[in-house]
């Protein structure tokens, strides 16, 4: 049986190995097959098949945007060939040389680096989560059982609103 994706039977094959796949689909694979491609989701043909038609869509309707322009009645290879150029020259960015890259890192690594101060370095206290919130104060109520704050005993016993705990 003939299998692709790595070993992944593609939908629409049958068992005596004809494949019932569009033609689209199956030139999707002979090219991905072509380039060496062996192991890949069989889902791959669909996504590189929707990506084509989305580009081919979008260079068809570039081109006849020129062709309206020029006051061309027909459609013709040099509105192809512009809108395909556009296209490159704005989706698919080329990678700056690499004598260029070479020098901007060279410019960039000629700045020292700070020196390393010891030791850990936090930020100011008030910006820090590591801070105490809260303040415990020893103190007993008036029956001598339960823990108060000065706060607390002010404001009366515990049945009032006191706390053992408060925040700050």
């Amino acid at each position: 049986r003939k299998l692709w994706g790595g070993g992944i039977e593609m939908e629409g094959q049958q068992a005596g190995g004809a494949s019932t796949a569009p033609a689209r689909v199956q030139m999707v694979g002979e090219i991905l097959a072509s380039m060496g491609v062996t192991e890949y989701d069989p889902k791959v043909n669909h996504l590189l098949l929707e990506f084509v038609h989305k580009y081919v869509a979008e260079i068809v309707q570039d081109a006849a945007s020129f062709q309206e322009h020029a006051n061309k009645p027909e459609l013709d290879t040099d509105d192809v060939r512009l809108a395909i150029q556009s296209k490159v020259n704005g989706m698919f960015a080329q990678p700056p040389p690499r004598e260029f890259m070479i020098e901007l890192g060279r410019a960039k690594n000629s700045i020292p680096l700070p020196l390393i101060r010891p030791g850990v370095h936090l930020p100011p206290v008030e910006d820090c989560n590591s801070g105490t919130n809260y303040v415990v104060v020893a103190g007993r109520d008036a029956d001598g059982g339960g823990l108060l704050s000065p706060r607390a005993k002010g404001a009366g016993s515990k049945e009032e609103g006191g706390d053992a705990m408060q925040t700050d």
